[in-house]
């Protein structure tokens, strides 16, 4: 995957994290479980194993 598909997927799933995170009704505004950080550093260690897996095949 190139370079800037990784970096859209990521932004998406900084998008879908932030609104788990706001709909979630757990008492901290700010996000409770974090999903907003979780989310884009899974979908950018998939795309970087992705992309050495490639290299390598």
């Amino acid at each position: 995957m190139k370079t800037i598909g990784a970096v859209v997927l990521t932004i998406i799933a900084w998008f879908i994290g932030l609104l788990i995170d706001v709909n979630l009704d757990w008492g901290d505004p700010m996000g409770f479980m974090c999903l907003r950080i979780l989310f884009p550093l899974l979908v950018m260690g998939c795309c970087i194993l992705n992309n050495g897996k490639k290299d390598k095949g």
